[in-house]
């Protein structure tokens, strides 16, 4: 029989010609189609030609396509009219489809497996002819989108309709208000603008580290020159992040010139996060007077950073602004917890103290703890471990941290000294509220 397969169709006997066409018209979950020149079809895998093959041999005269019951046809390619490449799950629907009951429960568990499937076309086909059978199925109108207006069931489409009718305009797929409409188009072509700065950027970077004085000169005059607010995504992405502590320099001298709220935020971040002082009180120096609000919010954020240095800076950056309305997040601060790791022998209990340090290792027998407690043993005790020495491993712990930068801000912007007492503090500025 295998033989008989792999022979063309032409040339099979009639009996056997007969079961294959059979196979062929045989409903079946295949991801590909033959369409044949008389008009059959062929649902299975076509299997492609090797690249070995086809260099050794060239292009095969025949399509084999292996069924779902196994069997593998060989036909040729004379009498293939085309080939379509579906999903499998695509040909399993259209399976079903064509022998499903015409009843609004058996076409609902059709359209949900569709659903499970992903298949949103053939699910909505299904939810469609569901409302031919019942216009009020809830399930049905609601996969479709349908929403229920008083006691009429509406359609996206209707509801667009209404829309475009009381003014709005269909943008990109989606029905919006003009004015979103203009956002939107604002939105695109500043970032088009921002985005045409970057080749320019990275090009006068590379010029800076080469080694031609003379375009290190003209790309500093470029620098220099720049005014543009849309720049500064770039100068942020390539020249803030630079290793190079000039550049980077250079960096906070350009977005300190750009006037707008653009250049704040790449300036605070760098106030916070760089890794040299003096780059960081110049990036907050750029700040321009009249953004220092928005720079203030940004800063009182990293209070809360997970970072306990970018804490302590931020706390040396609010006692400079001088703000009273950063006294309550500051107050929050005055002790925070940061991860840290520690190394911790195994088999031997570690506790910590509410400060965060390590507290005395457990393990001593009960009357020996009793007696070092009860002042028994006023030269203390001498613990000799036995057995094998137990092994240790780094953990993840979480420490309460004292931020004396914190309390020094406090102090300086309140002109009070509570100390770490978090509830003396919130009683103090609840009193100053009148």
């Amino acid at each position: 029989m295998s033989e008989l397969l792999h022979r063309p169709l032409s040339v099979l006997p009639r009996p056997v010609f007969a079961v294959i066409v059979l196979l062929m018209l045989a409903p079946c979950a295949s991801a590909d189609v033959v369409k044949l020149t008389e008009g059959g079809e062929i649902r299975g895998v076509v299997r492609p030609q090797d690249a070995k093959s086809r260099r050794e041999q060239g292009p095969l005269d025949e399509t084999v396509i292996e069924t779902l019951s196994g069997a593998e046809l060989a036909i040729p390619n004379s009498q293939v009219l085309f080939v379509t490449k579906r999903p499998r799950v695509v040909e399993e629907y259209e399976s079903q489809a064509k022998h499903v009951e015409n009843t609004v429960d058996a076409r609902w568990q059709l359209s949900e497996w569709c659903r499970q499937h992903g298949l949103v076309e053939p699910r909505m086909e299904q939810l469609q002819l569901i409302l031919e059978l019942d216009p009020e199925h809830k399930q049905a109108r609601y996969g479709l989108g349908h929403r229920l207006q008083g006691k009429v069931w509406v359609s996206p489409e209707e509801a667009d309709a209404e829309l475009l009718a009381s003014g709005y305009v269909r943008y990109k797929g989606r029905v919006i208000t003009t004015i979103e409409r203009d956002q939107l188009e604002a939105g695109a072509a500043r970032h088009r603008e921002q985005s045409e700065w970057r080749p320019k950027i990275k090009l006068w970077l590379g010029w800076l580290n080469g080694r031609d004085v003379r375009r290190q000169g003209e790309a500093l005059s470029k620098f220099r020159d720049l005014r543009d607010a849309d720049a500064v995504p770039a100068i942020t992405d390539f020249i803030a992040k630079d290793s190079n502590l000039e550049v980077r320099r250079l960096a906070v001298q350009t977005l300190g010139q750009i006037e707008g709220p653009m250049p704040v935020s790449p300036l605070t971040r760098l106030a916070l996060a760089d890794a040299d002082q003096d780059l960081r009180e110049r990036a907050f120096d750029a700040v321009p007077k009249d953004q220092r609000d928005l720079a203030t919010s940004m800063i009182e954020r990293a209070l809360k950073d997970d970072a306990n240095f970018v804490v302590r800076r931020a706390a040396v950056l609010l006692a400079r602004i001088g703000s009273r309305r950063s006294i309550p997040v500051l107050v929050d601060a005055l002790v925070t917890s940061h991860k840290v790791r520690v190394l911790v022998q195994q088999g031997i209990a570690t506790g910590f103290n509410n400060d965060g340090s390590m507290g005395t290792p457990g393990g001593l027998p009960p009357e020996i703890a009793a007696g070092l407690l009860t002042g028994q043993y006023p030269n203390g005790v001498n613990v000799q471990q036995t057995g094998p020495k137990p092994s240790a491993k780094w953990v993840t712990v979480l420490q309460p941290t004292q931020n004396s930068e914190v309390l020094e801000a406090l102090r300086r912007i309140a002109q009070q000294d509570y100390g770490y007492d978090k509830r003396g503090w919130k009683l103090w500025w609840q009193s100053q509220q009148r």
